[in-house]
């Protein structure tokens, strides 16, 4: 299906980087480098990947030879950087603005070194950080956040409503964190002519049920943009599915019934996923093969910090493309292990019931995860496979009620088999799914 439907999408930083470029560089690309300035954390989320939580923070001496690493990177050519003609510095933890005058100092540095140099990324980089709002009102964050606030992408993670964030995202002690994050939202809502707030809702089997409360309190807040995805990890059933199913389709029909498709988007509705998908169409849904970079506090190099130690705890070994002493590649053991990461495809990594499956178009997985738990990230882990059949049956819902509503002819067809879909939804709602691709 190919609507044409007009939906707000928050520009990303990358493509914000990305539309700076005169067109002759528009071959060239933007470059992400994430910091993780601290392993340590104020909230313990029940859902966080990071399971392995340390006190380690980065020393201000690490990550001034990070920066001057990139730029020197850059001047040699170095396949990560030499085509690089943006950059991104990601700062993440544990929670990044518990280091904050370390992040503060770390921008300003690299800032001088782009300057003096007269160097493209002078005026090609976008900061960004994902926080966990609680130390939003501290005065040094609002000093910094004011000082860069032309350049910097700031997400503040709230699940959607009380209940549902409260269910997860929680303090060392138990209690709840909703209180603290909602007044950083709110506050950060009222500068986003200047400021670009992002969010994300995180779906765990442990929040499931809240998801459509969620999703109308996002709404009901102003946000324009909600990006919404269920956790990759083991623990998905079909009992969930059904849920999940019953939760979109109220959501749907809440859109539906306030005329929100056109002015409100939801990333749990596509238009044009859950099709098969071409054969030649072999790229790697994840960045974490090669199109990320990731420094630990140690000065490690990782493909992202799903392969840090912190987030694999002691399953498997950490996975590390390069250090500050060698570079990105720079022994035998990091390099061989880059180029097995650039040869991972959709079809080296996936089964055939996967790569051929007739709703593979918008199935996502994590290349990190994937190692945690087979040793390889090239094999893929489908634990939101049945999640992802639920979405496809909800989709199918929305978008033929959407078109039969606005009288478009255009059909969204529903290509997950009946025996899948059967264990799903029952029989009758089937059935009114397929009418509804019938257009009756």
């Amino acid at each position: 299906m190919n609507i044409k439907i007009y939906r707000p999408k928050i520009e990303s930083y990358s493509e914000k980087v990305d539309r700076m470029y005169p067109p002759s560089a528009k071959e060239k690309r933007t470059r992400q480098v994430t910091f993780k300035v601290t392993d340590d954390c104020n909230l313990r989320c029940t859902y966080c990947y990071q399971t392995n939580k340390k006190k380690n923070s980065m020393s201000l001496e690490i990550g001034k030879k990070m920066i001057h690493y990139m730029f020197s990177a850059y001047d040699a050519g170095i396949s990560y950087f030499k085509d690089a003609n943006g950059i991104i510095l990601d700062f993440i933890g544990g929670e990044p603005l518990l280091e904050i005058e370390l992040i503060d100092q770390l921008v300003d540095y690299y800032f001088s070194i782009a300057i003096t140099q007269k160097h493209p990324w002078m005026e090609r980089t976008m900061i960004h950080i994902c926080t966990n709002g609680i130390l939003y009102f501290e005065k040094k964050v609002q000093q910094f956040l004011k000082k860069h606030q032309h350049h910097l992408s700031l997400s503040i993670t709230l699940d959607g409503n009380q209940e549902l964030h409260d269910k997860c995202r929680i303090f060392p002690d138990g209690s709840p964190s909703y209180d603290k994050v909602i007044k950083a939202v709110q506050t950060e809502m009222k500068r986003s002519s200047i400021w670009n707030l992002g969010t994300k809702i995180t779906i765990s089997p442990d929040n499931l049920s809240y998801l459509y409360e969620a999703i109308i309190h996002m709404v009901n807040l102003g946000f324009a943009v909600i990006h919404a995805n269920v956790v990759f990890e083991e623990g998905w059933e079909y009992s969930h599915a059904s849920l999940f199913y019953v939760q979109l389709k109220k959501i749907a029909d809440y859109f539906l019934e306030n005329n929100l498709t056109e002015s409100v988007y939801c990333s749990l509705f596509e238009p044009n996923y859950f099709e098969p998908m071409e054969e030649e169409d072999n790229q790697n849904w994840c960045g974490g093969t090669g199109k990320m970079l990731a420094c630990d506090t140690k000065g490690n190099f990782y493909p992202c910090i799903r392969y840090m130690e912190t987030s694999l705890g002691s399953s498997v070994p950490e996975l590390k493309i390069g250090d500050l002493k060698h570079g990105l590649g720079g022994t035998q053991d990091c390099a061989s292990c880059i180029e097995k990461l650039e040869k991972i495809t959709r079809r080296s990594q996936s089964t055939d019931h996967c790569y051929y499956c007739s709703i593979a178009k918008g199935c996502a997985w994590c290349s990190g995860y994937n190692y945690q738990v087979f040793g390889t990230p090239n094999k893929r882990a489908t634990y939101i496979c049945v999640m992802h059949k639920a979405r496809a049956l909800a989709n199918a819902y929305f978008w033929n009620c959407y078109v039969k509503q606005k009288g478009i002819t255009e059909r969204f067809l529903i290509h997950l088999s009946k025996e899948e879909a059967l264990k799903i939804i029952s029989e009758i709602e089937y059935q009114l799914l397929k009418k509804l691709e019938r257009c009756e």
